[in-house]
């Protein structure tokens, strides 16, 4: 039963970024890179450190992103004022014009993905996946 819950988590966190991906390629967006937007623009200034935290993605891999999205133009990073081996990620114009489309790319996935569902039935599932997201957290 475990092994069947877990992929089917990973099947559905898969095509989730599959969907975002193919949806957002024409505003510029390479793979994976629409999770980091939203953390970005929410707290500009956020470090590299609290993004890999946020998104729970290794280190480097947020260097690698952050590195496309600035050479794409979607951000800028800065030195720390007070600690200059620090650096702050802030959004530039164009990665706050591309937001509205990755919050529409995930909408779109939802409801498309939840449609077959019951208002009841999504409630239970947002309760639960709740309860495994928190839980995940303590154990990493």
């Amino acid at each position: 039963m475990e092994q069947h819950t877990m992929r089917n988590i990973y099947t559905i966190a898969r095509c989730a970024t599959l969907f975002h991906d193919s949806q957002l390629e024409q505003a510029g967006l390479k793979p994976h890179q629409s999770s980091y937007i939203p953390v970005i623009c929410r707290q500009p200034g956020i470090t590299q450190e609290q993004i890999a935290r946020e998104l729970h993605v290794h280190r480097s891999s947020v260097t690698r992103q952050l590195t496309a999205l600035e050479e794409g133009g979607f951000i800028e990073r800065r030195r720390c004022g007070d600690d200059r081996r620090v650096l702050e990620v802030y959004p530039t114009a164009k990665g706050e014009e591309v937001l509205p489309a990755v919050r529409q790319a995930r909408r779109r996935w939802r409801e498309l993905l939840l449609s077959s569902l019951t208002p009841e039935e999504r409630e239970t599932l947002d309760a639960l996946l709740e309860r495994l997201a928190s839980r995940a957290e303590e154990l990493a």
